[in-house]
């Protein structure tokens, strides 16, 4: 019985102390404690809505970016190799054109 006395007054003396720290940061209205705690959670919630969405901005624009550079990579190495090729035909004379074999 004497566990049980000292954890409710140990829980009464914790509830008493939030009681006075609120009223101590938000004053003694109920009404705008709420409204405040309830704007602070919304202001955050937004905040936090907001940087998740501009991460996701700056991870498509990344890859947006990269795709473009390998995309135009493959077209340089793809008209390199083509001109290589070109080249390298036009080189080796043909015997059909009277080219000396």
């Amino acid at each position: 019985m004497a566990e049980d006395f000292d954890s409710r007054l140990l829980e009464s003396a914790k509830v008493r102390k939030s009681r006075l720290d609120d009223a101590f940061l938000f004053g003694k209205n109920l009404q705008e404690r709420s409204y405040t705690t309830v704007t602070a959670r919304l202001m955050q919630s937004l905040l936090v809505a907001a940087l998740i969405a501009a991460i996701c901005v700056g991870y498509s624009f990344v890859q947006h970016m990269l795709s473009e550079q390998s995309s135009r990579q493959a077209a340089a190495t793809s008209a390199v190799g083509t001109f290589a090729v070109n080249a390298a035909a036009a080189a080796v004379p043909d015997a059909q054109h009277g080219g000396a074999a």
